[in-house]
């Protein structure tokens, strides 16, 4: 999908940007409303994100960091920068006490059908978008039903493994097969979710 830009003002930025802000402020209003320890949670996490993502070019830009220090102001990490925040919030995840493990994935998933329904408006793909919407939204709310249950854990996590492969199937039906960094997040955050979840649920029980 080719990268649409827009303006505001002075600031211009690219549709994914658009898509990535408007799914971490929905996906916190919904969260908000159900579950207000979760919307905490999940502020603490793209916070964690943002500032991490943000302050990485210190680490991967040290010399110029150490020559002009605004640029930390004006620059941020770029895909390494993105990779090492992602990584931080999946520790993040791991160490933080969630009073429903299901509830990183459903506030993932949450995340993920906002972003992909936002990015499609923003390339006036508004057919897809719905049709889209309606399907993820079919599942995260199944996802959240059944989280509720006493097998809960097992749900969640067989569902978010549906929702991701749904993702990737959907962007190969689009425009063909393609490792991006979209779809890279989202095997990275499927794989990351149930594996750091699993192994802190034995820690637990041991």
């Amino acid at each position: 999908m080719t990268e649409q830009w827009y303006t505001i003002g002075s600031f211009t930025f690219p549709s994914s940007w658009g898509a990535i802000i408007a799914s971490f402020v929905l996906t916190f209003l919904f969260l908000f409303f159900w579950n207000r320890k979760a919307s905490d949670w999940y502020s603490n996490a793209i916070l964690i994100f943002i500032l991490v993502w943000k302050l990485s070019v210190i680490v991967i830009d040290f010399q110029t960091v150490i020559k002009h220090p605004f640029t930390i102001l004006y620059f941020h990490g770029g895909i390494m920068g993105y990779w090492l925040g992602l990584a931080a919030v999946l520790l993040y995840i791991f160490f933080r006490k969630v009073d429903c493990p299901s509830t990183p994935i459903i506030s993932w998933m949450t995340t993920v059908l906002v972003f992909e329904v936002v990015l499609h408006m923003l390339h006036d793909d508004f057919l897809l978008a719905g049709i889209q919407s309606v399907l993820n939204l079919m599942m995260v709310y199944f996802g959240v039903k059944k989280s509720a249950g006493s097998d809960g854990r097992m749900w969640s996590g067989q569902i978010f493994v549906l929702f991701t492969l749904f993702q990737l199937l959907l962007h190969t039906l689009i425009g063909g097969f393609e490792l991006s960094v979209t779809t890279w997040s989202y095997l990275v955050m499927m794989i990351g979710l149930i594996f750091l979840l699993t192994v802190r649920r034995k820690t637990k029980s041991e």
